[in-house]
């Protein structure tokens, strides 16, 4: 048998997509095959889920019956309560994350680019992630009241982190290579930044949006606790207090989906946004 053909253990962790030597090759499955192993793995632990509370082993009040769950999830969606409470908390979320996107993006631009910036802010931000959301919550309550604009506040920031980091981190990261030639070329600080830096640091920039974008659903959360109102943070608080664990997993059940629904459509704007902006427009 050739060398070329002898398969080490190694190639065969590889071959079964466990773990790779490259990982910049590494890519999702494409086509029908990308959803068997999440709906192999959401299918098992369904399963070990329900024939754990088959058979008694924990109380139902701690570990409600996934079935009783299920039929809760789509109660809701039929009477409407579900799509009644998620909008408030989604709304206050996609607000935040506006909000965010807006400042993050520049600043991470400024600080990418001047030491002076990155000296003084980059201590603030690090320090943006440092105090607990609840103990920022009430601050934002007593300044600015209560309602959909201080949990958007808190929304923001939570968001603001991930994509002001992923900004400095994909503008430093640059083939300075490439930049040099377009300065050598004549290009202008502007036309640098918008024809090249920005296209070749889009992945990364986009890839903090997106993540920003998914943990505003915890800042909304996390406000309704706090501030009150009128969302899935509300429904969780009454299921909570009423003991009602199927209530409590239904909620959690909307706020995953509302979570992936949100991770999704900002999925397929980036892909979208990265080919427009590196001129892949086929």
């Amino acid at each position: 048998m050739s060398l070329g053909r002898v398969r080490t253990p190694a190639r065969t962790v590889a071959h079964w997509g466990l773990w790779s030597a490259y990982p910049g090759r590494v890519r999702p499955t494409h086509g029908a095959w990308r959803w068997v192993p999440p709906t192999a793995a959401v299918t098992i632990v369904l399963l070990l889920w329900w024939g754990v509370t088959a058979v008694s082993l924990v109380p139902s009040v701690i570990l409600p019956n996934p079935v009783d769950v299920f039929v809760r999830v789509l109660s809701w969606a039929g009477d409407g309560t579900g799509l009644r409470y998620l909008f408030p908390t989604l709304g206050a979320a996609v607000l935040g994350s506006v909000i965010a996107m807006i400042v993050a993006v520049p600043l991470g631009i400024a600080i990418a680019h001047s030491r002076l910036m990155a000296a003084v802010l980059e201590p603030f931000v690090a320090f943006s992630q440092v105090i607990p959301l609840v103990a920022i919550a009430p601050l934002l309550a007593l300044w600015i009241g209560y309602g959909v604009v201080p949990i958007a506040m808190l929304c923001a920031i939570i968001s603001f982190f991930p994509m002001v980091t992923t900004t400095i981190i994909g503008l430093r990261s640059l083939d300075m290579r490439i930049v040099e030639h377009a300065l050598l070329d004549g290009a202008a600080p502007r036309q640098r930044l918008l024809h090249v830096e920005l296209p070749m640091a889009a992945p990364a920039i986009l890839a903090g949006i997106r993540a920003g974008f998914v943990l505003s659903m915890t800042g909304a959360i996390v406000g309704e606790f706090v501030m009150g109102g009128a969302g899935l943070g509300t429904l969780l608080t009454i299921s909570r207090e009423a003991a009602d664990s199927v209530g409590v997993f239904a909620v959690l059940v909307w706020i995953a989906a509302a979570a992936l629904l949100l991770q999704g459509t900002i999925q397929i704007a980036e892909r979208a946004s990265t080919r427009r902006l590196q001129g892949e427009h086929s």
